[in-house]
């Protein structure tokens, strides 16, 4: 007998227990319930030879049944066992491949197995007994044109309706030389009379003279009305769209081009001049876009120098080398990708592309289908469950062999995977979010997961950054990675089919000159705006030029906190404690962390005073002021406030590329790899922004923005130029920006980091625990720390290694009535000491994080 070991869709969690304070460890890792939790069954006869591992199926739990993901095949249980009881789907969901990567996601994040099999898998494919499933694959009746051209006439009247003036009219159109008398013709028609010869007569249709009847109308005229009369121009519509459209169209295709309905086409479909055919219909995220085809340009001698090594030490080399591209902004590393991509193409596999954000995918989907036209395809959080489902089942048809998105993409299905390309590296947002609300997933990270993917693979790995990551610099620098340099601005190629390098038929430019502001002084020479005087003459140079300009602030809204002026009371979120913040045209005070809605007072809800003042400034605050010292400027922002609804990043992205726009006001989505060459003119706000912040990461994030965000300026011809304000200019993330220094950026800050032991000299895992009540969430914090103590002391001498600090509240301390604290672990593998530790409801295990926040 054979048995499969299933992991159920049932969530299970199991706490530790405390024994006169002193908790017990687990004994064995079996006994861990936030890592592998597994049921064994015994295949029924009719399966034996059926069930493989990545087999979704139903199986009995308890009085239920449930679905489950068979992970593997024994000969043996351990336990006494019931039967699986049917497959969910024919085909295997998960591949030998995605199997492994998940045994070893569920390990390296400490996380639970069933949370991770979820990655790979759309939503919804994977229910729970009793629930109503998401929707699968549609299906939808497919219009075919069934008969010759020549014959669709004469089977069309097969349909006509038979009326005496119909009757008529055919005949006179039949015969256009003959001329009879009304009576003959009357009775040449089989009719009584000659009264309906007369009716048309007198509708001015037909003409009775002296040598008899004709036609008193142009032959189309008497056309249409006997095809409205015979009742066949609903058919004719039906017939012209689809011989205009070439191919067969689906249901609701051809009602968008013509007034039909599933009468008229069933009655075509008996006279056999259409076939109706129910068909699978993909839902296809980029249905209705066309892409403009494009060439393979020369490559510069530096892109040559960095492909040739790819090429080299990557595609020719077994294990194929990772990579770390490292290339100021505009220095033509997509191209690269691309070459990459053709060269995986030519060997048969396939190429996941990864974004950090969806804002960026219209973009690089543009260039990417350009260059290889029917072979790309889109995986992202912002289709459909019917999309993802589809695309989802395509991919692993093997229908596409270019998937683009963001982190999820990375669990795309493809059959023959070959390379891995993670643009913008640098990016939070390739972590999954900790700190997200209602989070119960894996907190990976997509570039960390990438490279196990690459060695299971056996793939190319690509990373790339104008900015990269302290962790994946240091990883070059280690030899773990491959570093390629590029320090040249690409403005323009010369074109050709074929390889080669020809510098001299390359535009190249400079990086544009940044201006840092004291914004200290300002206020010293009596400026109080919000604008420095140098960043608004150099606002009205570019208005004045006809060209662009961004205007950076990572801070929605109108005014960031409200604050009474009697009693310094500022108005707080009660369920986050953080300052709410104004926004004007809402009308109302809204928390960013939970979204929450608040009205404004008319009063100080602590001492009643009416002296209300609203401070600082937002994105929303930033357009106003545009809108007030530059009233001839067509504004457009770009925040998380304006793009709630599907599709309005591309919406965006594509009116201000169109030039409908002059100034784009935005938070970070600007600062993310767009190439808008109009834009000369970028505008930092206020650089100092979360630069203090108590997180080790604040000096870097805030280097990158600024460098990725002036990077967006002369990027054509036309050169460009950068203002950043601050308040801190002496700042060494500040001056390294301005002076697009990489280098003496990452000195800086890696001695600040191995002086301190944070990442990339040691690693830190991070537990945050959530609770409505502060002093339990206290205590549990409190019983964390001493089980975790007593961990380490059992792990000596490995242990010696590893530091646990804390428990202390989070620097956000309460969320959506949540209080939050934490516990950091840090050591060369910090993950070691909860492996196998079973992890109690309202924690939160977050292994490499990107915030302490």
């Amino acid at each position: 007998m054979r048995y499969a070991e299933v992991i159920v869709n049932v969530p299970i969690r199991r706490t530790f227990t405390t024994r006169q304070g002193e908790p017990p460890l687990p004994e064995s890792p079996d006994d861990a319930g936030n890592e592998w939790r597994t049921f064994h069954y015994h295949l029924p006869p009719h399966l034996e030879e059926i069930l493989q591992p990545g087999h979704l199926v139903w199986v009995p739990f308890g009085r239920q049944q449930v679905q489950g993901i068979v992970w593997q095949l024994a000969d043996s249980a351990p336990v006494p066992t019931r039967p699986v009881e049917r497959l969910a789907r024919p085909l295997p969901v998960l591949t030998p491949v995605q199997l492994t990567l998940a045994a070893w996601l569920a390990d390296y994040y400490v996380a639970s197995i069933l949370e991770v099999v979820r990655l790979f898998l759309p939503p919804g494919l994977l229910t729970r007994s009793g629930r109503k499933e998401q929707p699968r694959a549609r299906r939808e009746l497919q219009v075919t044109l069934a008969a010759p051209p020549e014959e669709l006439e004469t089977r069309l009247q097969t349909l006509a309706r038979s009326t005496p003036q119909a009757t008529v009219l055919s005949w006179l159109l039949d015969h256009p030389g003959e001329r009879p008398s009304p009576g003959d013709l009357a009775k040449t028609c089989g009719l009584r009379s000659d009264s309906t010869v007369r009716t048309l007569a007198s509708k001015g249709l037909v003409r009775i003279q002296v040598e008899g009847v004709s036609l008193a109308v142009p032959r189309s005229e008497a056309e249409a009305q006997l095809a409205t009369w015979r009742g066949l121009a609903p058919y004719r519509q039906v017939l012209a769209a689809l011989q205009e459209a070439g191919t067969p169209l689906w249901k609701s295709d051809l009602y968008a081009r013509v007034p039909t309905d599933l009468k008229t086409l069933r009655a075509l479909h008996r006279a056999g001049l259409i076939r109706l055919e129910e068909r699978v219909r993909f839902r296809d995220p980029l249905a209705g876009r066309s892409y403009p085809p494009s060439a393979a340009p020369i490559l510069t001698s530096e892109q040559e120098a960095v492909w040739q090594q790819i090429w080299q030490r990557g595609f020719q080399a077994s294990p194929p080398g990772k990579f770390l591209i490292h290339g100021v902004t505009g220095s033509g590393k997509t191209e690269i990708y691309l070459r990459a991509i053709e060269e995986t193409l030519q060997q048969g596999r396939q190429a996941i592309v990864l974004v950090p954000e969806i804002a960026l995918t219209p973009q690089t989907v543009a260039r990417f289908a350009g260059r290889f036209p029917g072979r790309v395809t889109v995986v992202h959080s912002g289709l459909s469950a019917g999309e993802r489902y589809d695309v989802w089942r395509a991919i692993r048809d093997g229908d596409f062999d270019i998937v683009v998105g963001p982190r999820s993409a990375l669990f795309a299905p493809l059959p023959r995977p070959g390379l891995i390309v993670l643009d913008e590296e640098h990016e939070a947002s390739y972590k999954q979010n900790a700190e997200e609300w209602g989070s119960d997933t894996v907190f990976y990270d997509a570039r960390t997961v990438a490279h196990r993917l690459a060695e299971l693979t056996q793939s190319v790995l690509i990373l790339g950054s104008a900015t990269p990551s302290l962790e994946s610099y240091f990883a070059a620098q280690q030899g773990q990675m491959i570093l390629l340099e590029m320090s040249r601005r690409v403005m323009g190629h010369g074109m050709s089919a074929g390889p080669g390098s020809a510098d001299e038929a390359v535009a190249y430019a400079t990086l544009p000159p940044v201006e840092i502001v004291d914004m200290r002084q300002e206020l010293r020479a009596g400026n109080r705006s919000i604008f420095s005087r140098s960043l608004e003459a150099e606002l009205h140079a570019t208005l004045d030029a006809g060209e662009q300009a961004i205007l950076f602030l990572n801070r929605r809204g109108t005014s960031t906190f409200v604050m009474c002026r009697d009693c310094g009371a500022v108005q707080e979120c009660p369920r986050c404690e953080v300052p709410l913040t104004y926004h004007e045209r809402a009308a109302v005070l809204i928390c960013h962390h939970c979204n929450r809605r608040y009205p404004i007072p008319e009063r100080c809800p602590n001492c009643d005073s009416r002296r209300i003042k609203y401070f600082g400034s937002g994105t929303q605050r930033i357009e106003e002021y545009v809108s007030q010292i530059a009233p001839r400027a067509r504004l457009l922002r770009w925040d998380a406030d304006t793009t709630g609804r599907k599709g309005s990043h591309e919406s965006i992205l594509a009116r201000f590329a169109a030039h409908e726009a002059d100034v784009l006001v935005g938070t970070q989505m600007i600062a993310k790899g767009l190439d808008l060459p109009l834009v000369t003119l970028v505008g930092v706000i206020s650089a100092d922004t979360g630069l203090y912040l108590p997180d080790f990461r604040s000096a870097e994030r805030t280097f990158q923005l600024l460098t990725q965000v002036a990077g967006r300026a002369g990027r054509s011809q036309r050169g460009g130029r950068v203002v950043i304000q601050t308040y801190t200019p002496e700042h060494y993330a500040i001056q390294a920006a301005a002076q697009h220094d990489y280098a003496s950026f990452y000195r800086r800050e890696l001695a600040f980091r191995q002086e301190h032991g944070y990442p990339p000299v040691r690693r830190l895992a991070r537990l945050i625990y959530w609770h409505r009540n502060l002093e339990k969430a206290q205590e549990a914090s409190q019983e964390m720390v001493a089980i975790l103590r007593q961990r380490l002391e059992a792990l000596a001498p490995a242990g010696q290694a590893m530091d646990i600090m804390g428990p202390v509240p989070a620097f956000f301390a309460r969320y959506r009535g949540y209080y939050r604290w934490q516990v950091l672990i840090r050591g060369a593998d910090p993950a070691v000491l909860l492996r196998g530790l079973p992890i109690p409801f309202g924690w939160r295990v977050d292994v490499d994080p990107v915030s302490i926040l």
